[in-house]
């Protein structure tokens, strides 16, 4: 029987095919990590602005219930007891400034004497902070008007958000 011999040329040829098949196949995992590492980074950013939307709805939930003085504020969630340690990262910065209605504009059905203060939060910002750095996730602007005057439904539907 004949011998099977693999001639010096034949060898270079084959280790040619394995380096390109390598360098093929490294192209292809190259671009499935980076498509990897972009659906992580979506999926923080979608946790980021989520976590950012609740927070952000909290506190406002809160300056409707008792607007506070005016005046500049910054506090961390973890400060408050509703939110504790797992909000550690998050924090808030917010601009008040009261206002004299402008009494043409009024509600209907309502007296001149009855509207007295708007609250205008000149912005509201919410930051997260990791090894990264400090950054805002959200800033909101809004009007408040002064909660004993309306009932809820009524002061849910006077808000201007912008």
């Amino acid at each position: 029987m004949g011998e099977l011999t693999i001639h010096r040329r034949d060898r270079a040829f084959v280790l040619m095919e394995v380096l390109v098949a390598m360098v093929i196949v490294a192209i292809a995992m190259t671009g499935l990590l980076r498509g990897f590492v972009l659906a992580l980074d979506t999926v923080q950013k979608i946790y980021l602005n989520e976590t950012a939307i609740i927070l952000g709805k909290s506190v406002m939930d809160d300056l409707i219930l008792e607007p506070p003085a005016e005046g500049e504020y910054e506090l961390q969630f973890a400060d408050d007891p509703r939110f504790g340690e797992a909000f550690m990262n998050w924090s808030f910065q917010l601009e008040i400034e009261a206002d004299e209605p402008d009494y043409d504009q009024r509600p209907p059905g309502k007296m001149l004497q009855e509207l007295e203060e708007i609250y205008i939060v000149d912005r509201l910002s919410i930051f997260f902070e990791d090894d990264f750095g400090r950054r805002e996730v959200l800033r909101l602007h809004t009007l408040i008007i002064e909660p004993d005057l309306f009932s809820q439904a009524a002061l849910q539907q006077n808000q201007l958000f912008w």
